[in-house]
């Protein structure tokens, strides 16, 4: 929850006890972000103020640069600024005067700041003082980290914390284009693709977590400027390509359902029902699509599944297109995960042709389906 710091009683109480003027006397911090992360350090008590490494800031996301006489600091972060001069009670915070609380000053190299305007920087909630251990405390810390990328004279912004997208022209105006409508984490790539009939489509991809299991992708369509149509879908653990476009169709998936969208004019011209299609309730990669068929794979069993668009018949390609040693490899195995190795390589009229880059199968052979997909196909090496 948003609020400004204060200073508690018993800090403020702790803090005022007699101390010489020019000496800074060690103490202890404990720092908790509003996603529930802490981050623990060291303090400084003077002139009775808690002070902190301003590498807090820059922790939070915030990007500091000095003046050229080395005395006024800035932090930048998507969505906040703020500024202090060394020795001065009186900093910026988005561009309003406010009390810093104390003077900052250099130490050992770094810039300490009050602990109050750190809070106040960063948005959180209650500072405390723990006077038997000397541990200055605060949580609901705010973070204000992002990412940016220059493309076609424009450079797009997102806001972490927020989740807010954001555009500069060349003028230096900046607006709002988007809510991708969840946090981002860690690093953030965008990618832009111009389509052929005067569309953009761009796909940002936050892959994080532990080691980076979580693959969100976002994927919008601009037309001159604006977003007209977004999705977004959350992967974990399996990493595929969706396909983006076809033909002059574009592809929206938020894994569950598919928007078929019409180059040009942006219009939605089918949305498929992809659980329904492949069967298993999931979130589902889109690897392959034309006007009479679709490519899907769910995340967790990983099986890619041929959908015939016309009659609705679907057939899991490993058990029609695998040796049973490579079948039975497929849906065993579970590392790194479950699944096939197929991969949609192309067509030729009726035919599609996919590559198996199976551990057990590392070969440049083209295995091959014909469409239609019958509503009922007897098992791979079964007898007809």
């Amino acid at each position: 929850m948003r609020g400004k710091w204060i200073l508690t009683a018993s800090l403020a109480a702790a803090l005022t006890v007699p101390s010489i003027a020019s000496a800074a006397v060690p103490a202890y911090s404990r720092l908790i972000m509003e996603g529930g992360g802490q981050a623990t350090g060291s303090a400084l008590i003077k002139d009775g103020a808690a002070y902190l490494s301003s590498s807090l800031l820059e922790s939070a996301g915030m990007t500091s640069k000095w003046d050229k006489s080395h005395r006024r600091a800035e932090f930048d972060g998507y969505g906040r600024m703020a500024a202090v001069r060394v020795g001065s009670r009186t900093g910026v915070i988005d561009s309003r005067l406010v009390d810093v609380y104390g003077a900052p000053f250099l130490y050992n190299g770094e810039l300490y700041l009050p602990a109050r305007f750190i809070a106040a920087a960063l948005e959180g909630g209650p500072v405390e003082w723990d006077a038997k251990h000397r541990i200055v405390s605060a949580g609901g810390l705010h973070t204000f980290a992002g990412a940016s990328q220059t493309y076609g004279g424009m450079t797009y912004s997102i806001h972490f914390n927020t989740g807010e997208l954001f555009v500069k022209d060349g003028s230096g105006r900046t607006r709002k284009l988007a809510n991708l409508g969840s946090k981002l984490y860690e690093g953030a790539q965008m990618d832009f693709a111009k389509t052929p009939g005067g569309l953009m489509l761009l796909t940002i991809t936050n892959n994080y977590g532990e080691p980076h299991l979580n693959n969100h992708i976002y994927t919008l369509v601009l037309k001159n400027g604006a977003v007209i149509r977004q999705s977004d879908v959350l992967y974990w653990n399996r990493f595929e390509q969706n396909v983006t476009r076809y033909g002059n169709r574009l592809l929206l998936t938020n894994g569950r359902t598919l928007r078929v969208i019409e180059d040009g004019t942006g219009n939605v011209t089918d949305t498929l029902n992809l659980v329904k299609l492949g069967g298993e309730d999931d979130n589902y990669f889109v690897e392959g699509a034309g006007d009479d068929f679709l490519l899907i794979r769910p995340n967790k069993s990983g099986l890619l599944t041929l959908v015939d668009r016309k009659t609705g018949a679907s057939v899991k390609l490993y058990d029609k297109l695998l040796d049973a040693e490579d079948a039975k490899y497929a849906v065993t195995n579970d590392v790194p995960f479950y699944g096939d190795y197929l991969k949609y390589a192309g067509r030729k009229g009726a035919v599609l042709y996919f590559k198996n880059n199976s551990p057990l199968r590392k070969d440049n052979r083209l295995y091959s389906y014909t469409l239609p997909v019958k509503t009922a196909e007897p098992p791979a090496n079964s007898q007809s």
